[in-house]
């Protein structure tokens, strides 16, 4: 099963080896703020095995690795995880990159601690979001955090991929599988093409 429609596929499969990364509209150079507020509460560890899905050029995940977690990225494009790669050994940190499907995780199952999703859910294709939960599933340990970053419904139109709502991630993240500890609406930052950025963030626990 494809994850992503083929427009995006067919994107994804090229722009990280044709477009610098400051002329990619969601790459900010800065880990995720909210990702950063659970870094300083606490909810993220050190020591804590994360597996960030969808790292992209590895900003989340450099930086989870700067603050003493154990990072694994995966993301679908392979200039990608090369650009990540680089990234993290710019930074001098040990997280490891490697190219796998989000569907098909080529890590074995229970083995982190956090799951991170760098904005991938909102891309996908109705038919793949129930397997997608469930791979996310079988990486988490039980107990273990999923964190979500989405586009929401309250956003603007405009370039990108589709707009999410709650009910959505609810009935994709459900409680047979999952507790919903958190789901909220935060503003992030604005870019040219949306100036009123409002994401969902998330935190599901595995059952």
């Amino acid at each position: 099963m494809k994850a992503f429609t083929d427009s995006w596929v067919d994107k994804f499969a090229t722009v990280y080896a044709d477009s610098p990364l400051a002329e990619l509209s969601w790459f900010t150079a800065s880990p995720g703020i909210e990702l950063i507020k659970l870094v300083i509460d606490g909810v993220i560890r050190r020591g804590d095995r994360v597996v960030d899905l969808g790292s992209g050029p590895g900003v989340d995940a450099v930086f989870l690795a700067a603050q003493g977690m154990d990072v694994t990225g995966v993301d679908l494009s392979e200039q990608a995880v090369e650009r990540a790669r680089a990234w993290a050994d710019l930074a001098g940190v040990s997280a490891r990159f490697i190219q796998g499907d989000a569907l098909d995780v080529p890590l074995p199952s229970h083995q982190a601690d956090v799951v991170t999703d760098s904005f991938v859910f909102h891309n996908m294709r109705d038919e793949a979001r129930p397997v997608y939960a469930a791979e996310v599933h079988r990486l988490l340990r039980p107990g273990g955090l999923f964190v979500l970053n989405s586009f929401s419904d309250h956003m603007v139109e405009g370039t990108g991929p589709r707009r999410v709502t709650s009910a959505e991630i609810l009935a994709t993240f459900d409680s047979n599988r999952f507790e919903c500890v958190e789901l909220r609406l935060y503003r992030n930052l604005p870019t040219a093409t949306k100036p009123n950025q409002v994401h969902w963030i998330g935190q599901f626990r595995a059952r």
